[in-house]
């Protein structure tokens, strides 16, 4: 699949790599436990499913303004501190919210909530927009900081659902997800020190294209109009993996913590596939990977959707952790290579926010099909990235035929 040769340990970190993937778990332990700690703190305090709903919902809707966000980046001469101050922003959100559950203030906490669910999009994509300025323009190194940040998504949304689930055990909901919370103020300060050694670049006066322009520029290149279709299609399928889970558990006869583990499998796939593309970058270029990788995690939902028991559900939430980490990573680099310099910031940022809205649809749709039946979430996945592999890349696929046949004659 294209893997490049492993180097020694001490090469494959940078100081302020280093830093920023440090910086970058911190922030994505608490916008991965986010949803978590709103449903638990809902449920502590007596309010109904919608409402906890809704609070949670508050945390995923302003990604879908990912665009607007990407040109307030794009136009700063030093975008770190914008990124800095959405994560005290964040922090001091949630704390406001727990506040809000205190004092019984509902439309305290649902603003407080939307102030976080914006700051969140700063901390996840928008932080990952400033990793290429951190490191050497060679498509290996790019590549391997682009492993390391798939990896601080990894480690980040596994460890903050795990330590409050693991905490709030033992100690007082609020105190520990407002410890939990607080880490991306950690993260502002080392952006803030990292943000000393990036260049700063005089953007007064530089035009940045619209969204009409950006619009144009996407749907006018095949390789992002297949990264937006693939990155789209991939979240809206993976997207069931945690409701089926809950349900799976019990057609088996096991305990709801059971599907929680599946999830927890998952997890630790997607830390595995950072791992391995951290030590050997991939090295085709990035829409055939798109495809390769694409391919692979259809063949992980099958494997799920065939699963007769835990142990085969466990294997398969494994592997799509796997795979799915490593397609994460080959998007990534679709999105910078394909993109131009200006405009790669709200690119990025319409893609990440084309991503959210398709695994919010994707979680919709699995909620009402899986009461229907168990793998229909599963059927209706499988179906949606067997097509869109097949618009993607059917046609590329014809004519490299039709090509090789004039070649024969």
């Amino acid at each position: 699949m294209g893997y490049g040769e492993a180097e020694p340990t001490a090469r494959l970190l940078s100081g302020s790599l280093a830093r920023y993937v440090i910086a970058a778990i911190l922030a994505r332990m608490a916008t991965g436990g986010s949803a978590v700690a709103i449903i638990l703190l809902a449920r502590s305090y007596g309010e109904q499913g919608m409402m906890a709903g809704a609070m949670a919902a508050c945390l995923t809707a302003p990604h879908l303004l990912g665009p607007v966000y990407g040109k307030s980046i794009e136009k700063s001469s030093r975008p770190l501190h914008i990124i800095a101050l959405a994560c005290v922003l964040f922090s001091g959100g949630f704390q406001l919210a727990i506040w809000g559950f205190e004092w019984q203030w509902p439309g305290l906490v649902f603003l407080a909530l939307l102030v976080c669910g914006c700051c969140s999009s700063f901390l996840m994509g928008g932080l990952s927009t400033q990793l290429l300025a951190l490191v050497d323009n060679q498509v290996t190194v790019r590549r391997r900081a682009q492993s390391w940040d798939t990896l601080s998504y990894g480690i980040g949304l596994t460890l903050g659902p795990f330590f409050i689930a693991l905490l709030t055990a033992h100690y007082p909901y609020q105190l520990v997800i407002g410890v939990i919370m607080a880490l991306p103020l950690a993260t502002a300060i080392i952006i803030l020190r990292l943000s000393r050694s990036t260049k700063v670049v005089d953007k007064h006066g530089v035009e940045h294209p619209g969204i009409r322009q950006i619009l144009s520029i996407v749907f006018s290149s095949g390789p992002l109009k297949r990264t937006l279709l693939m990155t789209s299609s991939a979240a809206f399928c993976v997207a069931a993996l945690p409701i089926v889970a809950i349900y799976f558990a019990a057609s088996w006869q096991q305990s709801q913590t059971s599907g929680a583990y599946l999830v927890t499998f998952y997890g630790v796939g997607c830390i595995l596939g950072g791992l391995l593309i951290m030590l050997k970058p991939l090295r085709d270029e990035a829409t055939a990977l798109l495809f390769k990788v694409g391919v692979m995690l259809l063949i992980t939902l099958l494997v799920v959707g065939l699963s007769q028991n835990f142990t085969w559900a466990v294997v398969g939430y494994l592997l799509c952790g796997v795979v799915n980490s490593i397609f994460f990573a080959v998007t990534l680099a679709a999105r910078s290579e394909y993109s131009p310099e200006k405009g790669a910031a709200q690119i990025y940022m319409w893609v990440a926010a084309a991503k959210i809205g398709a695994a919010s649809l994707g979680t919709l749709v699995a909620g009402i099909l899986v009461d229907k039946a168990i793998y229909l979430p599963l059927i209706m996945a499988i179906v949606v990235l067997t097509l869109s592999l097949v618009l993607c890349f059917g046609r590329q696929s014809q004519r490299r035929q039709n090509h090789t046949a004039t070649i024969g004659k």
